[in-house]
């Protein structure tokens, strides 16, 4: 079987991770990087024995290749999309898909058709504890779901690193609320959120949010996020999912899986379940959602999240900033 051949545009710190796993995975083969950033993009060329771009265009239309793997920033996502379709490419998106709705949905309508995979990045999906609960839903184990909690709580360096460019809905509160949809039978139909915006505000973004959605057969879920904590908490992500049934529930919490360390001078529970390095490589959800993404190529499989489903997570997004900005329920109507 000859090795996928494909290429990663962005080389911040996903696109690197991205880059990493496409390298080590014996069914692929890393051709080429890309980023704007020269010193950024030829390290990490060197690093992964592949070429390195500073253009998109040159290797898209260079390079001989099966996929395309595009973790740019948010605001950089149609044309290199646009383009690796019409050279009939499979694409692996990062989340989220644009910084606004209607660019969200020109990227969508100008890429739906595409004939071959387009997968979007939700790695919860290849946590081990999402994916057997996602089972056991599916096997009617807990019954029909009452209601879900959903927790992602960040510390400071969120707010520093990434508010500048993105935001706390977008980057990170979308994870569990796609998940949410993913779980449930029925379709939101309305959300009401309030936010805390303070340090945030000079980016308009929020620093914490607390949300409630309806679905269409009257099922709940709740969210709260923050990027407020400080950075020497002992969990620098702390997430969980509750998820109530009219048999059972199920709830997962945490991402260090139960490890705990303590020194002289700190106590850590340390990042497992998303991208902890270890063996000096990237491991976790994220890297078996690359993983997954070379399998769904090379065997032709669905992919975990397709285009539509990551658009019905994006509209409950937007529509729970519109809901921040009015104060108010905001309806939604996914089809």
């Amino acid at each position: 079987m000859s090795k996928l051949k494909i290429a990663v545009i962005g080389t911040g710190l996903v696109g690197t991770f991205h880059a990493e796993a496409f390298f080590r995975n014996p069914n692929s083969e890393l051709v080429a990087v890309c980023d704007v950033d020269k010193e950024k993009v030829n390290s990490v060329a060197q690093s992964f024995n592949c070429k390195a771009y500073e253009d998109f265009t040159k290797l898209i239309n260079t390079e001989t290749l099966d996929a395309i793997s595009i973790a740019t920033p948010e605001q950089i996502r149609i044309e290199p999309a646009v383009m690796s379709v019409k050279k009939g490419l499979k694409i692996l998106l990062e989340k989220p898909l644009g910084r606004n709705l209607e660019k969200i949905h020109e990227l969508v309508d100008k890429i739906k058709d595409h004939k071959k995979i387009i997968s979007v990045n939700f790695i919860l999906h290849e946590d081990p504890r999402y994916k057997l609960m996602k089972e056991k839903i599916k096997n009617d184990e807990i019954g029909n779901i009452v209601s879900c909690f959903a927790r992602r709580r960040g510390n400071r360096f969120g707010i520093e690193i990434y508010a500048p460019w993105t935001d706390l809905l977008s980057s990170t509160l979308i994870h569990d609320i796609q998940m949410t949809m993913s779980i449930n039978k029925s379709k939101p139909v309305r959300v009401f959120a309030e936010a805390v915006i303070r340090e945030c505000k000079e980016y308009d973004s929020h620093d914490a949010v607390m949300a409630i959605m309806k679905f269409d057969d009257g099922s709940l879920a709740s969210f709260e996020t923050s990027w407020v904590l400080p950075k020497n908490q002992p969990e620098p992500l702390d997430p969980a999912l509750h998820v109530i049934g009219d048999k059972g529930s199920i709830i997962i919490e945490g991402s260090s899986m139960g490890l705990q360390m303590q020194t002289e001078t700190n106590y850590m529970k340390p990042d497992i379940a998303n991208w902890p390095t270890i063996d000096s490589k990237v491991d976790g959800c994220l890297k078996r959602g690359l993983d997954k993404f070379i399998e769904d190529c090379v065997f032709d499989q669905k992919p975990a999240v397709n285009l539509q489903a990551a658009l019905e997570a994006e509209r409950v997004v937007f529509a729970m900033k519109e809901s921040i900005a009015k104060g108010t329920p905001i309806d939604i109507n996914i089809s």
